[in-house]
């Protein structure tokens, strides 16, 4: 008996299909899912909005009622930006806080000094969320 007999006798014995029908859907079903997912991957690469991130290049606690931060700011060209400074105490807790405006019009790679006023004593400075305007 061959293999062509025995997927006969088994499609008309249980009304199977032969195997290889069921692998051709499962393969372009696989390549279409794969077009898809390229497809939406390049969009979201090439049409992903752009991004502000800040890094912070030091700070100094003045005295307990305030702390100085300094950050650099990596933009787009040409776009205003906020950035949320943080002044932290010993307990994680935030202590300080000052939103501030970083202009279309300041210079590339130029360090950035914001005095925040806290409640009290403050021991880290943080410049983690920034955003365009």
């Amino acid at each position: 008996m061959t293999n062509t007999n025995h997927d006969d006798l088994m499609a008309s014995r249980y009304g199977k299909k032969p195997v290889r029908n069921s692998r051709l859907k499962i393969s372009i079903a696989a390549a279409v899912l794969l077009a898809v997912f390229l497809a939406w991957a390049a969009w979201v690469t090439i049409f992903a909005p752009p991004t502000v991130k800040a890094s912070v290049a030091g700070y100094e606690v003045v005295d307990s009622s305030h702390t100085t931060i300094r950050f650099d700011v990596a933009r787009p060209a040409g776009k205003d930006a906020v950035c949320a400074a943080r002044v932290l105490d010993k307990a994680y807790s935030v202590v300080g806080y000052r939103e501030i405006l970083i202009d279309a019009g300041a210079a590339d790679n130029k360090v950035f000094s914001v005095s925040v006023n806290t409640t009290q004593e403050g021991v880290t400075g943080l410049v983690d969320n920034c955003w365009l305007k």
